[in-house]
């Protein structure tokens, strides 16, 4: 049995509306196909990002909730690597009876280097 991760990846705002969701159901594919289960996933909008990532300043965030194997993390990440409008992503273990949050997090404002506002 798998243990329970939360899975947050900022794609390129930039996609189209079928580019994105096409990326969406082979994010989906392959996560099945290494023996996951995805729990929850959930759009969480654009934001701005605290630094540019590959020359962007914003990035489309969702959030997955997902039961796999530890080993089968690693093809993911790869798999996530290679895929150039995949900006970020990150994977974090938490409690197997985790639920996720109810709603995505408040917009964050990074205003104290450059004096500027979101």
């Amino acid at each position: 049995m798998g243990r329970r991760y939360e899975n947050i990846i900022i794609i390129n705002p930039e996609l189209t509306k079928e580019e994105e969701e096409e990326l969406l159901k082979r994010i989906r594919q392959n996560i099945e196909k290494s023996g996951g289960n995805i729990i929850k996933m959930d759009d969480w909008s654009v934001r701005k990002l605290a630094y540019s990532i590959k020359k962007k300043d914003r990035g489309h965030y969702y959030y997955i909730l997902l039961d796999i194997d530890e080993k089968n993390l690693t093809g993911i990440g790869r798999f996530y690597k290679n895929i150039d409008a995949i900006l970020r992503h990150m994977f974090i273990r938490v409690k197997d009876d985790a639920k996720g949050p109810e709603q995505p997090p408040e917009h964050v404002i990074f205003d104290e280097l450059e004096g500027e506002f979101a």
